[in-house]
């Protein structure tokens, strides 16, 4: 019986017919596929061909993790995913991912997170050459093709993780002029960070692609600066709906910069600005203070998928 669920590593052209067929499912009324192709171009420069090289064993066994995790969470019925290995030239298909769910809703979510983790996690490295004749090895979160390890030493934050905060829903977002709303911002002991989409969860979980704030920390030197200001001792946290309250680490040090926390890794994207609403939630002048010394938080990117816990 053929498998609902099944990973492939090819070292030919991915047959994308015979993918598709195979989600097939009386029970399914949507099916969503995606397929990756070589483009002729990367960070400004016009690429000629790629070559992909991968750990057989660890790549399929991944694969299979990753499918089958993602369709559980999301009830999906039945899922496909290649990859390719070996010279492909411009325009063909280096991935290829389908799932079929009973809704369209579940099938394009996880389309989605499946395929970031797939970009991130698979132990597959990537030759890409270039018009002018030079190449140059890349590989997932920028790992080196020989070694299997960063090509940059990428520092460890010598931090604690005090709270976590996440919510289903925005506020103040878009909430101009209007009253914010009622999403409840839930404290919780653990989360799961998935890279390239967010806090599994969160309001910002998969949000728009290459977005900055996929995660914000907050310095609990803020928080208690605030309360000192405010002269408002019980303040929680919470008002400032950031994910992440941490102590021991000087976050504005840390925008376009590389770090990990718990063994997974983030880049620093911006200061999470404070806008007019703190003057509501936490006290009248709370946002200009916030503007000062950092204190509005540090918004990240999640390069590497796995849990944070309070307490580390």
């Amino acid at each position: 019986m053929t498998p609902a669920i099944h990973f492939s590593l090819v070292d030919h052209t991915i047959d994308c017919p015979s993918l598709a067929a195979a989600l097939a499912d009386p029970a399914a009324g949507a099916v969503v596929t995606f397929d990756g192709r070589v483009r002729d171009h990367n960070d400004g420069r016009l690429v000629s061909h790629l070559e992909y090289q991968a750990y057989p064993a660890l790549v399929v066994s991944t694969g299979q993790k990753i499918l089958e995790e993602e369709c559980a969470r999301h009830g999906i019925l039945r899922a496909r995913a290649a990859h390719r290995t070996g010279a492909l030239a411009i325009g063909e298909v280096a991935v290829w991912l389908g799932v079929a769910s009973a809704h369209r809703g579940p099938a394009f979510d996880a389309a989605r997170v499946i395929m970031e983790r797939l970009k991130y996690e698979l132990p597959i490295w990537k030759k890409e050459t270039y018009a002018d004749g030079h190449t140059e090895w890349v590989g997932p979160d920028n790992h080196s093709a020989d070694t299997g390890f960063p090509r940059e030493v990428v520092p460890e934050w010598k931090a604690t993780l005090l709270e976590i905060w996440i919510s289903e829903g925005n506020n103040f977002r878009g909430r101009h002029e209007q009253a914010s709303l009622t999403h409840e911002i839930r404290s919780v002991p653990q989360v799961e960070c998935i890279a390239g989409m967010g806090l599994r969860g969160d309001r910002y979980f998969g949000y728009k692609e290459n977005f900055k704030g996929q995660v914000t920390f907050f310095d609990e030197d803020a928080v208690q600066a605030v309360r000192d200001y405010s002269q408002k001792p019980d303040l929680s946290s919470s008002v400032f709906r950031r994910n992440l309250i941490v102590r021991g680490v000087e976050l504005g040090a840390w925008i376009g910069k590389r770090f990990r926390f718990q063994g997974l890794e983030f880049e620093g994207s911006e200061e999470c600005k404070p806008c007019y609403w703190m003057d509501q939630v936490a006290a009248p002048g709370a946002e200009e203070f916030l503007k000062s010394n950092f204190r509005g938080g540090l918004r990240a990117r999640i390069l590497t998928s796995g849990v944070l816990r309070v307490g580390q």
